[in-house]
């Protein structure tokens, strides 16, 4: 941490010293008659250094976590450089003696998001080499070899670079016990003193618990050995976990109560993001129309039948709707699902199978890439859908909701969400519903300008795309 703050003292004084150069040398068409000393400004850059690392470690970016995102870790830089400007000003209209150019912080604050931006990738790309030889690597130990607990493998072992290595699995059941799943064994039930044991025999570093059937008692003695071994321990949430955003207290007659209150995408909040969807599918519409007309030529081309795709969805509220897609199957090949229903690779309410025998060699690889979700941008525009939310399901998979799974219908549909940038078809159905859950309890439009941006790079890789 030390070397971290002694980088961002560097970053932030490198700065304010290029700001001073760019006002008074470079934009010299409104510089004032007198130029002020740089030394005046340089003795100013100690309080300066000390008022930003104070608002980063406020902000939590020296807190020592592990950074497995680049994109939240610039986010968190973003606020941070910004709180950090904005206090800054405020200082200077309080505190007159405290005398500063104010286009010196506004050319700071730009410099300072690049440059750090700059260094952060760095070191994250170091960080990650790293990792990917074997350095710097956290021994991790998941308790529960459930769905979720081989989606945390799954995406483990799909990225090198994340610095994580699982030791084994833990299980209560005793079938699995001495066997192995994706080649990690399995070694025995949940215990506290077989955890205690594996943390000592194989250098633990982290546990994860992935687990739903573990007592709130038990979970408790985990976590207290944790913290006694100084070993950093995670839990995958639960339902009630991820409402407790929502959660307020009570008190009838002393008796405290937790109340839960009102979804966030109400109101204002729902005013903003329509205006959001509203905004970029037009833009959308306007820079896409060029590959619209390509892709619609090469279907055209390429197999009979129709361009567009049109299939009844269910969006918010169970109101049914029409979504747009490119074709990327055979004529008619709703016709032909009853035969495929039972070779769904996938548990739960959804259909997804590899070597859909439907789908054209055009339509495999505009899947791949996401190419055939495009027009639904008019669904976005026309505010059947929004940019950022849980996929629209079919009125058949509805029908076999349990009742939380309807949560996920509380808001408009979207053409990408958490579920795609988290593992798509790599996900369970019961997973991808706790996402969907878990970005409707905590909407924020940082939150869906994240969504969308790491959609970027998933959607390019073709990451669990079929």
């Amino acid at each position: 941490m030390l070397l971290n703050i002694v980088s961002d003292v560097l970053l932030i004084n490198l700065s304010f010293v290029l700001a001073y150069y760019l006002r008074f040398n470079v934009l010299f068409f409104i510089t004032p008659e007198s130029i002020p000393i740089f030394g005046h400004y340089f003795k100013v850059l100690v309080i300066v250094s000390l008022l930003w690392l104070a608002v980063f470690k406020l902000i939590g970016l020296y807190d020592g976590r592990r950074i497995t995102s680049l994109l939240d870790e610039i986010a968190s830089l973003f606020l941070s450089i910004s709180a950090s400007t904005l206090l800054l000003l405020s200082l200077l209209f309080l505190y007159r003696e405290f005398w500063f150019s104010r286009l010196v912080i506004v050319n700071a604050w730009f410099l300072a998001l690049v440059l750090f931006g700059l260094e952060r990738t760095f070191v994250f790309g170091i960080r990650g080499w790293l990792c990917s030889r074997g350095w710097n690597v956290r021994n991790v130990l998941i308790l529960g070899t459930g769905e979720m607990g081989q989606v945390l493998v799954n995406k483990i072992s799909l990225d090198k670079n994340l610095g994580y290595n699982v030791v084994a699995f833990l299980d209560d059941n005793t079938e699995k016990n001495d066997k192995s799943q994706f080649s990690i064994p399995i070694l025995g039930g949940i215990e506290t003193e077989r955890i205690k044991e594996i943390i000592r025999t194989k250098k633990i570093n982290e546990i994860i618990i992935a687990s739903n059937s573990l007592s709130a008692q038990r979970i408790l003695e985990i976590v207290t050995e944790c913290e006694r071994l100084n070993v950093e321990f995670k839990i995958v949430p639960g339902i009630l976990e991820l409402i407790a955003s929502r959660l307020d207290v009570e008190e009838l007659s002393g008796i405290p109560l937790l109340t839960i209150s009102e979804i966030s995408l109400k109101g204002l909040n729902a005013i903003v993001k329509r205006s959001f969807d509203i905004l970029f599918s037009s833009i959308g519409l306007v820079v896409l129309s060029p590959l619209f007309a390509f892709f619609a030529l090469l279907i055209k081309v390429t197999s009979a039948g129709p361009v567009f795709f049109r299939q009844e969805r269910v969006g918010k509220d169970g109101e049914t709707f029409y979504m747009f897609k490119f074709r990327s199957m055979v004529q008619d090949a709703e016709k032909l699902f009853p035969k495929l229903a039972p070779l769904s690779e996938v548990d739960g309410n959804l259909f997804k199978m590899k070597n859909d025998p439907r789908i054209t060699p055009l339509g495999k690889f505009m899947r791949r890439f996401s190419i055939d979700e495009l027009p639904q941008v008019l669904n976005v525009f026309f505010g059947q859908m929004s940019l950022v939310g849980p996929r629209p399901p079919l009125p058949r998979e509805v029908v076999k909701y349990s009742s939380w799974h309807m949560k996920r219908l509380r808001v408009r549909p979207g053409i990408t969400g958490l579920w795609q940038v988290a593992g798509r078809s790599l996900l369970p159905f019961e997973e991808m519903v706790h996402l969907d859950i878990y970005y409707i309890e905590n909407w924020s439009l940082w939150l869906d300008l994240k969504i969308l941006l790491r959609t970027v790079p998933v959607v390019l890789l073709g990451t669990g795309a079929y």
